[in-house]
């Protein structure tokens, strides 16, 4: 399993994160624990499957469409291709269920630390911990069992050295207007 590096990320905390996830156990979670407060960018994929999926909205006219898009945040991809991968993983989830497990944070602090990136600019904020669990890896799959109603996901669960819990809450809210 090969996840990419964080934006700006410790390169040898990074590694060791790795290493705990190869060890990792895997195990079933609600997926709803996944929906976190800094975590808006799973609501707007959710939003793109049932604006595409079923209102038959052209996937470029969508807000997830303009967030993909966007280099602001760190994360160059290709638009076009992420929401091909992205219908194609919905199918193939839609027809087998989900292979590869997401990877989990797992923490106990009632505070966690989270980031967003614009224009290379590292924001930090707090946000209050709720569930005890941040989304790792593995956002369009979480997103894809909440559209299909999933009662449990398979998950890796570590508690992470290197991961920088991100708050793409904050980041849509700086940008809506331009993704309007």
């Amino acid at each position: 399993m090969k996840r990419e590096r964080q934006p700006q990320s410790n390169a040898i905390l990074w590694k060791i994160d790795d290493i705990k996830i190869n060890f990792a156990k895997n195990s079933k979670l609600n997926p709803k624990l996944l929906l976190t407060e800094n975590r808006k960018d799973i609501e707007l994929r959710i939003r793109f499957l049932e604006d595409v999926f079923v209102e038959k909205i052209n996937p470029e006219k969508t807000k997830y469409y303009r967030f993909i898009s966007d280099k602001d945040k760190g994360i160059g991809r290709d638009a076009k291709q992420a929401i091909e991968n992205f219908k194609k993983l919905l199918i193939d989830i839609r027809g087998k269920d989900i292979k590869e497990p997401l990877l989990v944070a797992q923490f106990t602090k009632k505070i966690i630390k989270t980031r967003y990136i614009i224009k290379e600019k590292k924001y930090w904020s707090e946000i209050e911990n709720k569930t005890g669990y941040q989304l790792m890896d593995g956002a369009h799959r979480l997103s894809i069992a909440i559209f299909l109603k999933f009662n449990s996901i398979p998950v890796k669960i570590i508690k992470p050295s290197g991961f920088e819990v991100p708050n793409y809450s904050t980041y849509i809210q700086h940008k809506e207007k331009e993704y309007l």
